[in-house]
């Protein structure tokens, strides 16, 4: 019946999203941060909650290869990733073409290793 499977469908996006959140809360993001609240803390000096587009496509690349993307290890490779997640992004409708135009790396060049 369709009631059954929209609350199987409702479930099944339930359990998608709590592995994602526990994907995220635990996953390396380099310099010693894991999941993503130390990250942004450690990069950005900020709660994940209140980081912009900007921000949030460089800390989106970051894992994917941490000794490499991470801010404080390779600023251009970090770009060049997260140009690779903006790209994603406006490929699969999630940001408009005009959106990742206008996205500043500039930060990204601020970011220094931990002390």
């Amino acid at each position: 019946t369709p009631i059954k499977s929209s609350a199987a469908s409702d479930v099944y996006k339930r359990q998608k999203e709590d592995i994602l959140e526990l994907y995220i809360n635990t996953i390396y993001f380099g310099d010693g941060y894991y999941g993503i609240k130390e990250a942004c803390a450690g990069y950005l000096n900020k709660e994940p909650k209140d980081m912009n587009l900007a921000e949030s496509t460089m800390m989106a690349g970051v894992p994917n290869a941490p000794s490499v993307y991470a801010p404080t290890a390779n600023k251009e490779l970090c770009k060049q990733r997260q140009n690779k997640v903006i790209s994603s992004m406006v490929e699969h409708g999630y940001i408009s073409r005009e959106q990742a135009d206008s996205i500043d790396q500039s930060f990204i060049d601020t970011i220094n290793a931990n002390e």
